[in-house]
């Protein structure tokens, strides 16, 4: 572990020579075990009695798992929205139940601003989407898939929505102070 908390660090690829530094924060790996627990241990035996109890840590960690990709989609979104503007994006850093981009600074337009911060919330919707078209393709016998695949569909659903209330510091208050700075 690094001096700053930082578990993990790697680049990722945007697309010719632009890279990013994705680093995961402590903070990022004990929400997801703290997540996988309540799930795995409280959650899901009430909701879901009479599984083996091995199936409830597979499922939890699944669900932690898709929605921590859910939150790197998140941040991707917002980063590729910012390079094909024309903004530069240094690194993201992923702490528990939020996220760090470090970009170019400068005034941006207000319209680059409305499709970066709209472009995370979309991301969110965009994999609930996904989850919620595999969940309907799933046997219908098969509880413990269906719950992997249906938890995280309406967790990102949720997220989604909530991302976009016009309030600071979620993207929905970015999303208006850029509609805001046009009229």
């Amino acid at each position: 572990m690094l001096a700053d908390g930082v578990v993990c660090r790697t680049c990722l690829s945007l697309g010719g020579s632009r890279r990013i530094e994705l680093s995961l924060h402590l903070l990022f790996v004990l929400t997801m075990l703290v997540v996988t627990w309540v799930l795995a241990a409280g959650f899901f035996p009430l909701l879901f009695p009479g599984w083996q109890p091995g199936l409830y840590w597979l499922v939890a960690s699944v669900v932690a798992g898709l929605d921590c990709v859910a939150a790197l989609a998140h941040e991707l979104g917002h980063a590729a929205v910012a390079v094909a503007r024309g903004r530069r994006v240094y690194g993201i850093t992923l702490y528990g139940v939020a996220a760090a981009a470090r970009r170019s600074s400068g005034p941006a337009r207000p319209r680059d601003q409305f499709a970066i911060a709209l472009a995370g919330p979309v991301s969110h919707l965009l994999v609930a989407c996904l989850l919620l078209c595999a969940w309907s393709w799933l046997p219908i016998d098969n509880e413990p898939l269906r719950v992997a695949m249906g938890f995280p569909a309406v967790s990102n659903f949720a997220a989604g929505l909530f991302n976009l209330l016009p309030f600071s510091p979620l993207d929905g208050g970015r999303v208006l102070r850029a509609l805001l700075a046009v009229l």
